[in-house]
């Protein structure tokens, strides 16, 4: 068993690293979480929903789109790093995700269903914390969530963030 922290990535995790450039306000957020599990401190998993969520790179302003076949590339090695648990959906996941849109989810601005799918996922890898860019999201739900009594372990809600860890300044 290991003591690393268990990090759930959402879907705009990586499109917040991927699109560095053109959004850079997101950037060095996500940017922290992805080099943390590179770098083994923390467990990564991201659900494999992620894989269909992440499609395209946006340009710098003033600049042309990557080719797609390039784009393709840069994010299948993103989402296929060594690093990072692809999570398949599953049963138990189904019945936390409708639990999750029964608590969360009514009228227009409750918890949407693809939301809740991710957060299912965190909920059944029993992770430690859930990372989103979506203040939104963040802003419906309590500070963490569980599924008890089958995964009373509770889930933090956050930005992207990992304890103790900050990236070195690049060398000059």
């Amino acid at each position: 068993m290991t003591d690393r922290q268990r990090h759930y990535l959402d879907s705009g995790v990586f499109s917040g690293f991927l699109n560095g450039e053109a959004e850079p306000e997101n950037f060095h957020e996500c940017e922290n979480v992805i080099r943390a599990a590179e770098q083994k401190l923390i467990l990564a998993f991201t659900s494999a929903f992620t894989m269909a969520e992440v499609v395209y790179i946006k340009p710098r302003p003033g600049t042309e789109s990557l080719p797609i076949n390039v784009q393709e590339e840069i994010i299948s090695d993103l989402l296929n790093s060594t690093w990072l648990e692809r999570v398949a959906f599953e049963p138990d996941m189904a019945e936390i995700n409708r639990y999750l849109i029964r608590q969360y989810g009514e009228g227009k601005k409750g918890l949407k269903p693809y939301d809740s799918l991710h957060l299912a996922t965190a909920i059944r890898m029993q992770v430690d914390y859930f990372n989103t860019l979506d203040d939104a999201l963040i802003r419906l739900l309590p500070s963490s969530v569980s599924y008890p009594p089958r995964y009373p372990k509770p889930v933090i809600i956050q930005r992207p963030f990992v304890d103790n860890f900050q990236m070195g300044l690049p060398s000059l």
